[in-house]
């Protein structure tokens, strides 16, 4: 448990009840003991996720992911096991013990990501008062010129760097290292020489879900060979991919007045501007392409996602690939459809905030996106293009799941280039059918396997000890002998427990660090499923018996071969006995 005492953690899960925890992020109904609502973790539109209160776990039939409710927060929340206890401490009142962690590698991962927090901090600080001095006036200038007002610049926690030498000798001044400073990313170092990277620019902070500044960007002033906005490299507490610029004021937003949408830009000062205009549900990718872990934590905070990428060609490719990954998380994606050459900040000073509203509420679906794409793409003016283009057409329409779409769709491509709607759907459904007939092939070669029925024994007598079923009493688990790897090391739990006197509660599995393993989540399943209506009693014998059988039949399959292959006449005489008395415990169980 990463250091936290056992039996915080169990006040810690009694205070956070899963249902209450799980509702914050997915919309819950109760049939019968369980709650029942679409899984956050794969896309789906079928409620296939459970919440099982009695027994305080979460298991989703769909993707089968299950856990506790601190691996749920760890999960949804991407934070690892001891952020993940904080969040929860922080939710209930709860005082977090002083950790004691074992492990030298732990401490001292645990120690550094604590310094480079305090460190940025610090930085942060020191850009933030930079600011206000008489040295800042160009980067108050530019402010200014991007009709920021000084609220705004606090909001955001604008800074100066006013050049290179300074931050190094501050930091230095308060006790941090070099080796510090340059792991932190706000400082490089060459040729023996520590300076600030990004020395002279505008500065702004990136802060994490927890208010903690991770990393920094910054704009220059003036026009120059080298790039205009920088960011500081990655860090083991900044990692692009797994992080929102301005998810600590979205966050914020969520919990004070809720949020049924959000707004990607591509750049910090998108996003401060569209922010000043009065649209505060925006963050940025900080210039990179949208990752799976960026969308899964936009699915956190809401369904409905805007892409507003810049309006030139290339920005609105990188929109198709952004929109792209959000779709496969189950987010309902539309793309702002700027002026050319314009950018989000662009259209709030030319436009205003009614002029922005308007490209929203106008705001295309994905579908019809691409097919604006490629019909920018094509030359449908020549033979060749319209060719292209109408195959390339009938491919992103075959993407929708409605016939009525579909039409409506193919109309636009008849009216773009003449051809016939009965030729459209021609192509459309030979290759549809063929697709369909191979998806179905798939479809059946991965869902051709059963689990063997050693290993569903082994699974319903620990579902049956982990969930204290009276029937379980009568039998002694250490007498059991399990086949699977996994299900040896949950056996090992459970006797542990009953060893030390403790109850048998199935999500202090979830505490030993082992959420990955497949076999745990299908007995969450046996929990969680409807299906109860057999006699669990008497299937529980069956499956002891089943067991007993396969080991037995393993020794006497391995005891044949060591009487085949051995010479000695008394080890042979040995062997027999064995083996007659294996089958004479195989006699009683069949």
């Amino acid at each position: 448990m990463q250091g936290f005492d056992y039996k915080f953690i169990e006040q810690l899960k009694n205070k956070n009840d899963i249902v209450d925890v799980v509702s914050r992020y997915v919309r819950l109904e109760q049939k019968g003991g369980n709650y029942w609502g679409v899984c956050h973790f794969h896309h789906e539109k079928t409620a296939s996720f459970s919440v099982n209160p009695s027994g305080q776990f979460f298991y989703c039939f769909g993707c089968h992911k299950s856990g506790d409710v601190i691996t749920f927060v760890s999960e949804i929340e991407a934070l690892d096991f001891s952020d993940a206890v904080k969040l929860l401490a922080e939710r209930v009142g709860l005082a977090l013990p002083t950790i004691k962690i074992d492990d030298e590698k732990i401490r001292e991962q645990k120690r550094k990501k604590e310094r480079l927090n305090a460190l940025l901090k610090d930085t942060a600080l020191f850009y933030a008062h930079n600011l206000r001095t008489s040295n800042a006036e160009k980067h108050n200038e530019y402010i200014k010129k991007r009709g920021l007002d000084n609220q705004t610049a606090i909001k955001f926690g604008l800074g100066a760097s006013l050049n290179f030498n300074d931050l190094p000798k501050y930091l230095l001044e308060k006790g941090y290292t070099y080796e510090e400073m340059t792991a932190s990313g706000a400082v490089d170092v060459k040729d023996g020489r520590y300076y600030d990277s990004l020395g002279g620019r505008l500065i702004v902070p990136i802060i994490n879900q927890f208010n903690q500044v991770v990393a920094f960007g910054g704009r220059l002033l003036e026009k120059a060979d080298f790039a205009k906005y920088k960011n500081t490299k990655e860090t083991i507490i900044f990692s692009k991919s797994n992080n929102l610029y301005n998810l600590n004021n979205l966050k914020k937003l969520k919990n004070e007045k809720g949020l049924d949408s959000v707004i990607i830009v591509e750049g910090y000062m998108d996003t401060i501007s569209l922010d000043k205009a009065g649209f505060y549900n925006v963050v940025a990718s900080m210039g990179t392409s949208l990752t799976k872990d960026q969308a899964r934590i936009l699915k956190r905070y809401t369904d409905k996602v805007y892409i507003s990428y810049d309006g030139d060609f290339a920005g609105q490719k990188a929109s198709i690939r952004g929109l792209e990954i959000l779709k496969d998380e189950g987010l309902d994606v539309k793309v702002v459809s700027l002026p050319d050459g314009m950018d989000p900040d662009d259209v709030v000073k030319n436009l205003g905030r009614e002029g922005y509203e308007t490209l929203l509420k106008s705001a295309m679906p994905l579908i019809d996106f691409k097919l604006d794409i490629l019909r920018k793409t094509f030359d449908i003016n020549t033979v060749d293009g319209k060719r292209k283009y109408v195959s390339k057409a009938i491919e992103v329409i075959r993407e929708s799941p409605s016939p009525a779409e579909q039409e409506d769709l193919l109309k636009t491509v008849r009216s773009l280039t003449g051809t016939t709607i009965e030729a459209l759907k021609r192509e459309l459904y030979s290759t549809h059918k063929q697709e369909n007939l191979v998806q179905t092939n798939v479809i059946h070669e991965v869902n051709d396997y059963s689990d063997s029925k050693t290993a569903i024994a082994g699974r319903f007598i620990l579902y049956s000890y982990l969930f204290n079923k009276p029937y379980a009493e009568e039998t002694d688990i250490k007498s059991i002998e399990f086949i699977l790897p996994e299900h040896k090391k949950i056996r090992d739990f459970i006797v542990n427990r009953i060893d030390n006197g403790q109850k048998i509660v199935f999500s202090d599995l979830f505490d030993e660090g082992d959420t990955e393993n497949k076999e745990l989540s299908k007995i969450a399943g046996l929990e969680t499923s409807s299906n109860n209506s057999y006699d669990q009693s008497t299937y529980f014998n069956d499956c002891l018996k089943t067991l007993k059988l396969f080991v037995v039949n393993q020794k006497l399959e391995t005891l044949t071969k060591q009487f085949s292959s051995e010479t000695d006449v008394e080890t042979r005489r040995k062997i027999t006995v064995e083996m007659s008395n294996l089958y004479a415990i195989k006699k009683k169980l069949i």
